[in-house]
């Protein structure tokens, strides 16, 4: 007698950020997934990207205060569970002002940053005296002081996300790569599983979280529903030039509406982004045309003067698809997009998510796990557990510049 197919309490197709993450937190809570990942975990966008954990100061400009909270929350998230490879970073902007890009303006943000997260002594405004002490190679013309503040960096962000996958299985959650998935069965409008390379998988629940390809997984499953991904481009990149700094910079052109470029310091090298574009390629190899590297270049360089980098310079970029905020728009999405395919005429069971941020990552999987399995506490004996190198997938080969 043949042995009946494992059931899972959930399938989670997608092995990047979003799709780990949703396995972690279900697992954690005692249920039983399966991820299933068609090439190789933490590629893609998931590793693409400038490995800042953000805490949402910047998201005061917009007033956008339910995105600074859990920014500062997860921040502190990773910071606790992951202290070896999420480490403090300082970063230090250079103020000219008027409005936003200036001391009386950053003093009131970090006051109110530190009322609404409790962390008084976030950051701190200094004069230009001592802005040019920690960053000799400032432009100087106008300058009127800077802002200095804490954010987190990703040590190695491939080697996180394998440690989150790790913990993930040591609580029960079952992984596969190389697993394809071609076909979702339904049965009386119900979701019941998937099929990949002639297997089936059980599951009453399926996620898709399927990063730039969230929406074209949703259609071959479903259908499609254009508000999961308008794809758009984001670089950076890491350049042979001596760090100018020990703090991140975060710098602009002196032009009002001038988009923020941070200069992170990165193993004797700089890593500098995000330029951002609208995309309407192929989604598996984004990459920049020569003439939006060389703007992401001059514009750095007109903000900072001895920054001296040419695209000859560049050493390697890394490039990934973002959610833009819609059809055709270089601008990213603010928020994610959690889509139950039932409220679409779908079959019950069916989820699809589109993220974001990685900072924000494991607080939208939180928030979908509650909402399809209810509010089921943590079991205990899950926290994360030693690292184990068999828990550790192969490393892409887009990550090798972080061994």
């Amino acid at each position: 007698m043949s042995t009946p197919p494992r059931r899972h309490d959930l399938i989670v197709v997608g092995g990047g950020i979003y799709g780990v993450c949703v396995a972690l937190e279900s697992a954690r809570r005692g249920l039983q997934p399966l991820l299933l990942e068609r090439h190789g975990f933490g590629g893609a966008t998931s590793v693409n990207h400038q490995r800042i954990i953000h805490g949402g100061l910047r998201y005061l400009q917009s007033l956008d205060v339910k995105r600074t909270l859990e920014s500062a929350a997860e921040q502190r998230w990773f910071q606790r569970h992951f202290p070896d490879l999420v480490t403090p970073l300082s970063c230090l902007m250079p103020l000219y002002g008027p409005g936003w890009r200036s001391p009386w303006a950053l003093r009131g943000a970090f006051a109110v940053y530190g009322l609404l997260t409790g962390n008084r002594g976030a950051g701190r405004v200094l004069s230009s005296a001592e802005t040019c002490g920690v960053f000799p190679g400032v432009r100087r013309a106008g300058l009127k002081g800077a802002a200095m503040w804490r954010e987190a960096v990703m040590v190695n962000s491939h080697k996180l996300l394998s440690e989150l996958l790790g913990w993930a299985v040591a609580c029960g959650a079952t992984a596969q790569d190389n697993r394809p998935v071609e076909r979702l069965i339904v049965e009386d409008g119900k979701t019941r599983g998937v099929e990949s390379g002639g297997s089936q998988f059980h599951a009453d629940v399926v996620v898709n979280c399927a990063g730039p390809w969230s929406r074209v997984l949703a259609a071959t499953l479903d259908r499609d529903i254009p508000r999961l991904m308008h794809p758009s481009l984001g670089f950076c990149v890491l350049v042979n030039h001596t760090p100018l700094s020990s703090a991140a910079l975060a710098v602009a052109r002196a032009e009002p509406g001038s988009r923020t470029y941070f200069l992170v310091p990165w193993r004797g090298r700089v890593l500098v982004g995000t330029g951002h574009a609208a995309w309407s390629g192929a989604l598996d190899h984004p990459a920049p045309t020569e003439a939006q590297l060389r703007e992401l270049l001059d514009d750095v360089h007109a903000a900072i003067p001895s920054f001296l980098a040419t695209p000859e310079h560049v050493a390697h970029v890394f490039c990934g698809i973002l959610p833009a905020a819609r059809a055709d728009s270089p601008e990213t999405a603010a928020r994610p997009v959690v889509a139950e395919h039932a409220r679409y005429g779908g079959p019950s069971g069916l989820w699809s998510v589109s993220g974001v941020k990685y900072t924000t990552a494991r607080r939208v999987a939180e928030q979908l796990v509650r909402d399809i399995f209810g509010n089921r506490p943590y079991r205990a004996n899950t926290d994360r557990p030693a690292t184990s190198d068999r828990d550790i997938p192969p490393i892409p080969a887009e990550a090798a510049l972080q061994t």
